[in-house]
């Protein structure tokens, strides 16, 4: 199974998230796929995850993970990808932006087993997050071209509503909290140009 889960969190949506995740006392957490030892450190508590990438494993689908020793970096990294639900994180918002996140899997190399569980897992996260979040609530667009609909050479700028993001519920609140004067948005990346922005900012005529 390969499948990914865009969303888009707010530092609430992501506590009620991590509390989902945490109600299976199998679960335990790891700061990213780059080790210190062979054996990575486990967590119960996000606020120990450091970074933006949280690896969600439970040694019920798979006892040991695997990781590949890097001498030039001195550590270690994670090969075990495949057993585990890997959850980047929307990254706390600044200047009116919030940062997409998404689960994913790729199970492929798993055993049957540990494909099993980890599927398992990320459905159960993946309904949790459609229950509670709403989608088709934002468009993208580029602010540094015009805007207009799509024209022989050129798509429509901005795009129509996109299913496939979720949008948690405080991050929502947080987007239209901004209003006219503080037009908040989403990026992908901190250096991105392109950007959506609540469907109902833009003009019916956009």
């Amino acid at each position: 199974m390969n499948s990914q889960l865009r969303f888009v969190m707010h530092p609430a949506d992501e506590r009620e998230f991590a509390a989902q995740v945490l109600a299976d006392p199998a679960v335990l957490l790891i700061d990213g796929p780059r080790w210190q030892a062979a054996a990575p450190q486990t967590f119960r508590d996000l606020d120990a995850i450091r970074g933006n990438y949280c690896i969600l494993w439970s040694p019920d689908d798979q006892a040991a993970l695997q990781a590949r020793y890097i001498a030039g970096c001195n550590d270690w990294y994670c090969e075990s990808e495949y057993a585990t639900v890997q959850f980047l994180r929307s990254e706390i918002f600044a200047d009116g932006v919030l940062f997409e996140g998404r689960i994913a899997v790729a199970t492929g190399s798993a055993s049957a087993q540990a494909a099993q569980g980890v599927e398992r897992r990320y459905k159960t996260l993946g309904r949790f997050v459609r229950k509670h979040y709403s989608n088709a609530v934002l468009r993208w667009c580029n602010p540094a071209m015009p805007f207009g609909p799509a024209v022989p050479g050129r798509s429509a700028n901005p795009g129509k509503p996109d299913a496939q993001v979720w949008v948690g519920p405080h991050a929502l609140q947080c987007l239209r909290d901004g209003g006219e004067q503080q037009q908040r948005c989403v990026k992908q990346s901190r250096n991105a140009v392109v950007e959506a922005r609540l469907a109902d900012s833009f003009s019916t005529a956009a």
